[in-house]
């Protein structure tokens, strides 16, 4: 999985950039199998000089099967807003994925990406 991170308006990027590459390789290391790119888009909607909840963490999946995954929080602070849209992230990645595998009754796993090439 290839991870990108952009960061528009904000101090210190460089520890900002490692802290949310590192939450978003904690919450999506069982799923990169299904992972095919990652891009963080950190962003200071209004400023530096004003305050409240505009600070943006927008981040989109590219998933294997070619459909994407984006997750968006606002938030007063930024690492509070990656932290809450990764863990969003890992709900629906889970939740995606879940309906590309599926089980039948004999136990037989059965990968619909795989089925479609067929």
């Amino acid at each position: 999985m290839r991870v990108k991170v952009q960061i528009t308006g904000l101090p210190d990027s460089s520890k900002l950039r490692r802290f949310a590459a590192y939450k978003l390789d904690v919450a999506l290391s069982r799923f990169s199998h299904g992972i095919q790119d990652a891009t963080i888009q950190l962003k200071d909607i209004n400023g530096a000089d004003r305050s409240g909840a505009d600070k943006l963490c927008r981040i989109v999946l590219t998933m294997k099967n070619n459909s994407f995954v984006v997750i968006e929080e606002l938030a007063s602070d930024i690492d509070q807003a990656v932290g809450r849209a990764v863990d969003r992230l890992h709900q629906n990645v889970s939740r995606h994925l879940s309906r590309i595998v599926k089980i039948d009754r004999s136990g037989i796993r059965h990968n619909n990406l795989l089925l479609a090439d067929v």
